[in-house]
């Protein structure tokens, strides 16, 4: 399978959102593919066999254990980027998935509830091609979403196979309709007390009945904050009826404790 590798740099300022950014690399992506840092790529597949996305290495030969991320409906944006760059900080592969630009989509949340299983599909496709680098540890590997792509983290860990599957898990304030629970991995819910897209009842109930069942997974409700709380926004937005809202705080010990999570369940055994 050909892969077509061209360097970029990120967006460095915090503030551009999923949209401006989409706009931002449609008007200026021959600029931004100029300023080329050697540790991150964009990568076009010309095969369906591996989607498009930004592979994230840190430095060395590894072998390191890895992370798929899968953006929210409005796709990749500052929030995906400045987690993919942690994750890559501490030793992790990152490999953030483009979920529109192959179906030619702006937003998926305007294409049905049925595109969950279709990202759910394109984590599996990640997870083989992260399986196939030889700096990754193919037994290590992570998924992580959020909103519409944390439902399709869900939904894969919920119907992977038992071996060459995702190891642990991560999801952003996701509808826990998805998840089943049918799953013996490691999971990390993080929630927004005031989140009226996706409130936090569900998860809650879901991961009380798991932890009653001996099953880790772990959540955490944030006080006050709303859906998209890890996404930068100068003010609280409504978008489709529902609103967003930035919150520091919440971001803050929500990247924490992804770090020790994926420490305890990830990168435990590792020499």
């Amino acid at each position: 399978m050909k892969l077509s590798l061209r360097l970029v740099h990120l967006c460095r300022d915090r503030s551009c959102g999923a949209l401006h950014w989409q706009r931002a690399v449609a008007i200026l992506g021959l600029a931004v593919s100029l300023l080329a840092c050697a540790s991150e790529a964009v990568v076009q597949s010309t095969s369906t066999a591996q989607p498009a996305g930004r592979l994230y290495r840190p430095e060395g030969n590894g072998p390191f254990p890895a992370i798929v991320l899968l953006p929210a409906c409005g796709g990749l944006g500052g929030y995906v980027f400045a987690q993919a760059e942690l994750l890559k900080a501490d030793g992790y592969v990152a490999f953030a998935v483009d979920t529109l630009s192959p179906r030619r989509a702006t937003d998926l949340c305007l294409k049905g509830r049925h595109t969950v299983d279709d990202v759910a599909g394109d984590a599996f496709q990640a997870l083989a091609y992260l399986r196939a680098l030889p700096f990754v540890d193919r037994d290590r590997i992570g998924v992580m979403g959020w909103s519409h792509g944390a439902m399709a983290a869900l939904t894969a860990i919920s119907t992977q196979p038992r071996s060459g599957a995702f190891q642990v898990a991560v999801a952003f304030y996701p509808d826990c309709a998805y998840f089943s629970g049918n799953t013996a991995i490691p999971v990390l819910l993080l929630l927004g007390e005031r989140d009226d897209w996706t409130p936090p009842g569900e998860c809650v109930k879901t991961a009380a009945r798991l932890q009653q069942q001996g099953r880790a997974v772990i959540y955490k409700v944030y006080p006050g904050a709303h859906h998209g709380f890890d996404q930068f926004r100068s003010q609280t937005v409504t978008y489709r009826g529902y609103t967003l809202g930035y919150d520091p705080v919440a971001t803050a010990d929500a990247r924490a404790s992804i770090r020790a999570f994926l420490v305890q369940h990830l990168r435990r055994s590792q020499p």
